[in-house]
């Protein structure tokens, strides 16, 4: 069910990109630190997981409002995109220009080793508020990878 509730409002952020809208993904949480940008021995801060993990959502999110399948099967780990059929690909595309706008809101980011789970607040057109959760696992870099049984 939770994968249904994923694609649904995954797959629900067409419009937005087929009006000529940017995609409405979004991160919302404080500003990262400046950095000294005149201090020749300044080095940048450290990018933690929590950080990259975010990055992932957003990308995943941003490939889908902009119907980039590429960049959107590339962010899931494997096992997840072995799952996708071409039936299935093709549902998931008539899906995503028929349900609306969708923006996404990282509000949680839980790290443990080699998996992280991230929380999203998301917002649809057609279905409304709902607060979901991705799983992702560290492959290669971090991919989001839905257990589908």
């Amino acid at each position: 069910m939770a994968v249904a509730v994923v694609a649904a409002l995954v797959v629900a952020v067409a419009p937005a990109c087929s009006r000529g809208e940017a995609p409405a993904a979004e991160q919302t949480g404080a500003a990262p630190p400046a950095t000294n940008t005149t201090s020749a021995t300044a080095s940048p801060t450290p990018v933690s997981d929590e950080d990259l993990v975010r990055e992932t959502v957003l990308t995943f999110q941003n490939a889908y409002n902009t119907q980039n399948w590429d960049a959107y099967f590339a962010a899931m780990c494997p096992a997840w995109r072995d799952k996708y059929t071409e039936p299935m690909i093709e549902a998931m595309k008539e899906t995503r220009a028929a349900q609306g706008l969708t923006t996404v809101t990282v509000t949680g980011v839980q790290v443990t080793g080699d998996t992280a789970t991230a929380t999203l607040d998301a917002r649809n057109e057609l279905l409304g508020q709902k607060t979901i959760e991705l799983n992702l696992v560290r492959e290669d870099g971090w991919k989001v990878c839905m257990h589908t049984g």
